[in-house]
């Protein structure tokens, strides 16, 4: 078993080896070139009965004589590429995958020989080490480098995904410069708009080839080209479509980012457009946003010093929500308008009880309420005396505001002292008969009893 081990791994190489410097043969005048076609037609017919195993002995037979078949055809080579490519595959020890692959690789090289057209074979040969035989990418690169380099404008359409993708593997690992790196790029873009301008028959797929390397590719585009690049291969799509404002966005942001100068006649013309597109699409967002959510557009109004305006949309924003904290925060805004803009002290109180009824424990509401009262003292009673129990009315606010809600406290501290002295003094309450610590009925719009509080 040992043995037939060995020479399971060791003989593939050998023969593969034999094959490197075999000539170009082909069954033809050969004196068993009957026997030849017999085994390539048995061979065939058991690969299309899928049973590459009966198939491989026969193939291997005629490949080993006749590798060129009749001088007309790539099949012994291409055959043989996918019988190995299969056993590579089905392989579970790195050992065989070694020895298969390696077999693989020597028909492609030995078909590029043979065809003296070694382009298409290299291509195949790059993209099964890539997709099949786990190649490391320095080897594929040369791969399918080699076949773009042989064919040009010729190389087939699966050489662009694989080569993209390893081109950007060998530049980022230093592996290659970017002189080559650029010439690469160049090339692969170059054939992909050739065929699809020129290749009837295969124009999609070297399209759909273009559209799958190009976001790859993208990774170093930036850092290999510059401005002039750039709007060499930007502008004509620019003035194909002038009015397109994602594509004016997208080529604009792109020569930016290529530090294109603002100076340039193209990139002003650009700025110009996507400055106008950027309001325009802004707008149209901030209207969809606003009108989804009135609240925000309500404190945009405001912020505006659209008063108006905001108390409409807080009290459309009201109709519309559930939430009792939003709410609350909606009648509190609605009733600071009220108050600060319009002077609209009964209808500002009704608004900052319900935000604290549904806020029970929010000091902001009873701070707003005292701030109205304290603003109105002058304007309400008809002596002096009973113009600053208002101020005791707004106190008594502020410090209930404190005693639901310590945040506020700073702000309650800050208005108590500056109002503390306007309370009524103590001379004045025993000129009237008024007791500290009696209730007094306030009118006017207020219409609430105090505690009496002197300055003494």
């Amino acid at each position: 078993m040992q043995l037939y081990r060995f020479l399971s791994l060791v003989l593939p190489l050998m023969f593969w080896t034999g094959l490197a410097q075999a000539q170009c043969d082909t069954w033809v005048g050969k004196p068993n070139q009957d026997d030849l076609i017999q085994d390539h037609v048995v061979y065939k017919g058991f690969l299309k009965e899928n049973k590459p195993e009966q198939a491989f002995a026969y193939w291997q037979k005629v490949y080993k004589q006749a590798p060129a078949a009749d001088g007309k055809r790539i099949d012994h080579f291409y055959d043989g590429q996918q019988l190995y490519i299969k056993k590579f595959e089905a392989a579970t020890t790195e050992a065989d995958k070694e020895a298969f692959r390696n077999a693989a690789l020597a028909i492609f090289d030995h078909e590029a020989e043979c065809t003296g057209s070694p382009g298409p074979a290299l291509g195949r040969k790059g993209y099964y080490m890539f997709y099949n035989l786990a190649t490391p990418y320095p080897d594929t690169y040369k791969a399918l480098k080699a076949s773009l380099d042989a064919s040009g404008n010729a190389t087939e359409y699966i050489v662009l995904v694989p080569m993209a993708y390893v081109l950007v593997d060998q530049f980022k690992n230093k592996r290659i410069t970017a002189e080559e790196a650029r010439a690469v790029f160049t090339k692969l873009t170059e054939v992909a708009d050739h065929n699809i301008a020129n290749n009837k028959q295969y124009a999609a797929q070297y399209q759909q080839g273009k559209d799958a390397m190009m976001p790859t590719l993208a990774q170093i585009e930036g850092t290999l080209f510059d401005c002039a690049w750039f709007k060499k291969k930007l502008e004509p799509k620019y003035r194909a479509d002038p009015d397109n404002g994602e594509l004016i966005k997208e080529i604009y942001l792109t020569l930016a980012n290529q530090d294109c100068a603002d100076a340039d006649p193209l990139m002003t013309e650009l700025k110009s457009k996507y400055e106008a597109y950027a309001a325009e699409v802004n707008a149209k967002v901030l209207a969809e946003f606003y009108e989804k959510n009135p609240g925000a557009h309500a404190k945009a109004l405001y912020d505006e010093g659209k008063y108006s305006e905001a108390i409409d949309k807080y009290k459309e924003a009201i109709e519309q929500e559930s939430d009792p904290n939003k709410l609350a925060d909606y009648y509190q805004a609605l009733g600071s308008i009220e108050f600060r803009q319009f002077d609209r002290y009964t209808t500002a109180r009704e608004h900052a009880r319900k935000a604290l009824k549904l806020r029970p424990d929010w000091g902001q509401p009873l701070i707003l309420i005292g701030d109205m009262y304290a603003k109105s003292y002058r304007s309400c009673g008809s002596s002096d005396f009973e113009q600053r129990c208002v101020i005791l009315a707004a106190m008594e606010k502020y410090y209930a505001a404190k005693a639901l809600d310590p945040s506020v406290a700073d702000q309650v501290n800050e208005r108590v002292s500056r109002f503390m002295g306007s309370r009524p003094s103590l001379e004045d309450g025993h000129m009237l008969g008024k007791k500290e610590g009696e209730s007094y009925s306030i009118g006017c719009w207020i219409g609430e009893t105090v505690t009496l509080r002197f300055n003494k």
